[in-house]
């Protein structure tokens, strides 16, 4: 057999003594398939494979199935320094590749003027056979139009829809860490926002700007104490240049406690706090949202709001693989997760 010529399955089916739709489904089993091999078979046909250096015709395969066997992962973002949770894409990748599809990583540009233009080769050129978006932002929302246009399976993560969407509830995660503070014996509790410089004001940011203050706002309400909010104007979301303005720490100042957006701003806020020679928590309790890279690379253990991003991943990615099955135009229920409450040594 000559070493240039690329292995085929019958080649491996000549050799293993098999027909060529045994060794098929050997190599991709098909649950619908009428052919069942034992398992010793199955791993001798594999042995087989690895001794020819078998390695799969994309192409053909897609010919064959009218797939890719590819799911687009974008990125709904922009900025260099923008931390996202890790566990979102880590759960779409494990579902795909336990279906033995690949994944293509589509990230913008770190500036960008129009997001449309950035957008229009993603459903056509990257041969996709679905997409999962991940939104932080109203970026999503400027290509709603191209997406409908498309007859694409699309599954939102982290941003929230009747169907097709996975996403966590922030108002219940930010009402348990306040009532947590409450409970803690403060009663003077700050939610601080963070805007940065350029963009959108907090009544145009993902939803979870507002659920989060929802949900510190109705508790806080219950326990008939006074909400307050303020909101930091700050260079970049993270970076050496990122830091708190004097206006804004003798506002904080005033404060027992403070629920901040996320984790990265209870860091920022941290931060200004030990610069001025206090203690946490005697002088200030800090607590955030995501428990993620964030909170595990904090000073100390943050008190924050665990969001479940790899449960939340593998689920959209579920969801992915059943559209494609059953069609772009499958209406599936959106999954709302629910987030969990870490304490930890500032509050």
């Amino acid at each position: 057999m000559s070493s240039s010529r690329r292995i085929t399955i019958k080649d491996i089916a000549s050799v293993a003594g098999l027909s060529t739709a045994a060794v098929s489904q050997a190599l991709r089993p098909q649950p619908s398939s009428n052919i069942k091999l034992n398992p010793g078979t199955i791993e001798r046909v594999r042995k087989v494979a690895r001794d020819l250096n078998y390695q799969p015709h994309a192409g053909a395969r897609s010919i064959r199935s009218n797939r890719f066997h590819n799911i687009g992962y974008f990125m709904a973002k922009t900025g260099l320094l923008t931390p996202t949770p890790s566990g979102y894409l880590a759960g779409v990748h494990d579902v795909a590749e336990e279906h033995d599809f690949r994944m293509t990583l589509i990230r913008l540009p770190a500036t960008l003027a129009d997001l449309s233009k950035a957008m229009l080769g993603v459903f056509t050129e990257r041969n996709l056979d679905a997409i999962v978006i991940e939104s932080y932002s109203e970026l999503a929302h400027q290509i709603y139009d191209q997406i409908e246009a498309t007859k694409m399976p699309i599954i939102f993560i982290n941003d929230r829809h009747k169907s097709n969407s996975v996403y966590v509830d922030d108002v219940r995660g930010a009402a348990e860490l306040t009532q947590h503070l409450i409970d803690k014996g403060y009663r003077k509790i700050l939610f601080l926002h963070r805007r940065v410089e350029g963009g959108p004001p907090v009544s145009r940011m993902h939803h979870s700007a507002k659920d989060r203050a929802k949900g510190y706002r109705e508790t806080m309400k219950k326990a008939k104490l006074s909400p307050e909010f303020h909101t930091v104007l700050t260079s970049d979301v993270v970076g050496p240049e990122v830091a708190l303005h004097d206006d804004d720490w003798e506002l904080i100042s005033k404060f027992d406690a403070v629920v901040a957006y996320d984790d990265d701003l209870a860091n920022l806020v941290a931060r200004s706090t030990y610069d001025r020679g206090l203690w946490i928590p005697d002088a200030l309790a800090i607590a955030g949202f995501n428990g993620d890279y964030g909170s595990f690379c904090s000073w100390q253990h943050l008190t924050t709001v665990r969001i479940p991003s790899y449960e939340m991943g593998r689920k959209a990615g579920e969801m992915a693989m059943t559209m494609i099955q059953k069609g772009p135009d499958t209406q599936l229920p959106s999954s709302v997760h629910r987030p969990s409450l870490v304490v930890g040594q500032t509050t």
